[in-house]
């Protein structure tokens, strides 16, 4: 009988609790169990949690992989205040030298999703087929996020043959895999949203946990970052199911009188579980313990003007981008410290509390990952794609009056060009400017506060991160991304 160290004191024996709130995670006793396969239904819960809370920690969505998805982009730099994370400002990462922790992490996340996914001895019952959908989404979610970042885009047409190793089987210290092809990299994850978008719930409880939502979104920016033939179709089958039927699944479009109360406010019931959530990360004093959230490392600390740690700061020019009236505009906060006229953000406050009548406690909300929003501008781009530019184009701009931006009246390539801007200004700090470059095979221009790298060409290496050398050195079937060697 094969068996598997559980360490509950590191992530893994993890409880859903209602306390306090339906999304708090509270920790049991700590301790170090055994992890035996065949599993029994509790303890494939509890490698479940251990995946979503290596999700959510702080070399995770918790703190760097939000961050790195804007500081890598074109809208964001950092002050000389407080210089964190230079290797990633500047773009002088490689093998011996980075910022970036979650390679090693989003495999931990896959080794716990293997041992659900892959046990055929706990009996079938709603329970335990939800455990194993929500497993399927969670590998697939990680796979995703490794092809991002350390393989080219599917579309680049170069190196293809460097996606990321595929692991499917349970844990084995002798396990050593190549890197498959991107292709195959994306067949795998589109195989496992769509096995687990099958068995997961419609509407879950809370918005902490994985549904069919999250699915059928990340389906749509699979395919949207594919893009092979008949992918765009996909995408907007999958974000128009989520638009028209939004209701079933518990989902509504921000409006703008809530749209600051939604990010910027200090009351958690305002910001939190809300409709325009489709997924976010729960963080509360127990699981952040867990997933190392505080003082030292989190995304909050680094943003806001409030904060000691403060050192994010969006450029000028993209402030000036927004319409006067555009309610996002309301998101920022001039920087008169530093004088390099940079704008902190009030996306994410340092101090919140539960509700209005409770005191305010340090980096408590939860982390918003997916949204409402990109399933519409989703949506719009796969309008694109199909050859409806019109109806795209009028999208977009219903898009854009809902939060007071601008008005387009692009066409042809143009206005593929203006979709991505507006996502820009939608989702600027979450994450997501980088990858929308990348996925394009557009280049990163950094007219202002950037003393190196400034403008890297589109499928130049660093788009592509480079592997450890300590990983390299350990699985000698592991290549290097061409150029780092």
């Amino acid at each position: 009988m094969k068996k598997y160290i559980l360490i509950a004191s590191s992530l893994l024996c993890l409880a859903f609790t209602n306390s306090c709130s339906e999304s708090d995670l509270d920790l049991e006793a700590q301790s170090s169990d055994n992890i035996e396969v065949p599993l029994t239904e509790e303890k494939m819960q509890m490698l479940l949690k251990g995946a979503y809370f290596n999700m959510s920690s702080t070399s995770g969505y918790g703190t760097e992989l939000l961050l790195f998805g804007d500081l890598l982009g074109d809208k964001l730099f950092m002050s000389s205040t407080n210089a964190l994370y230079l290797f990633t400002a500047n773009k002088t990462y490689g093998p011996n030298q980075s910022d970036f922790g979650f390679y090693r992490l989003m495999y931990d996340v896959i080794m716990s999703c293997n041992l659900v996914i892959n046990d055929t001895n706990v009996p079938s019952n709603a329970n335990v087929e939800r455990i194993k959908a929500e497993a399927k989404l969670m590998r697939g979610y990680a796979y995703f996020i490794l092809v991002n970042y350390y393989s080219p885009t599917p579309t680049s047409g170069i190196n293809q043959e460097y996606g990321v190793p595929i692991v499917l089987s349970n844990y084995g210290s002798l396990i050593q895999p190549a890197r498959s092809t991107v292709a195959q990299v994306y067949e795998q994850i589109i195989s496992d949203l769509k096995a687990g978008e099958q068995g997961a719930e419609a509407a879950p409880s809370t918005k902490v946990l994985l549904g069919k939502a999250a699915a059928k979104l990340l389906l749509s920016k699979v395919y949207l970052t594919r893009r092979a033939p008949g992918d765009a179709e996909l995408a907007l089958q999958y974000t128009s199911d989520l638009i028209n039927n939004a209701a079933s699944y518990k989902l509504a479009p921000i409006d703008q009188a809530g749209y600051v109360s939604y990010f910027s406010g200090d009351n958690d019931a305002l910001a939190e579980n809300q409709p325009e959530t489709i997924w976010e990360l729960d963080q509360n004093e127990n699981s952040n313990i867990v997933t190392g959230i505080g003082s030292n490392i989190a995304l909050p600390a680094y943003y806001s003007r409030l904060d000691s740690k403060r050192n994010l700061i969006f450029m000028q020019s993209f402030y000036a981008s927004f319409n006067t009236t555009d309610v996002r505009r309301s998101l920022f906060a001039v920087n008169n410290a530093t004088g390099n006229q940079g704008y902190w953000t009030t996306k994410y406050p340092n101090k919140t509390r539960p509700d209005a009548n409770s005191a305010l406690k340090d980096y408590m909300r939860n982390l918003k990952i997916l949204r409402f929003a990109d399933a519409e501008l989703s949506h719009i781009e796969a309008l694109y794609h199909t050859g409806q530019q019109t109806l795209a184009l009028t999208e977009l701009n219903t898009f854009s009056a809902k939060r007071k931006g601008k008005v387009y009246t692009s066409t042809g390539a143009e206005l593929l060009t203006d979709i991505i801007t507006e996502r820009s200004k939608e989702f600027f700090g979450e994450g997501q400017r980088f990858l929308d470059l990348k996925r394009y095979n557009l280049p990163i221009t950094k007219a202002s506060n950037c003393t190196m790298n400034c403008d890297v060409p589109a499928n130049d290496k660093l788009f592509v991160l480079p592997v450890s050398q300590s990983a390299v050195n350990a699985n000698p079937n592991l290549k290097q991304y061409p150029g780092y060697n």
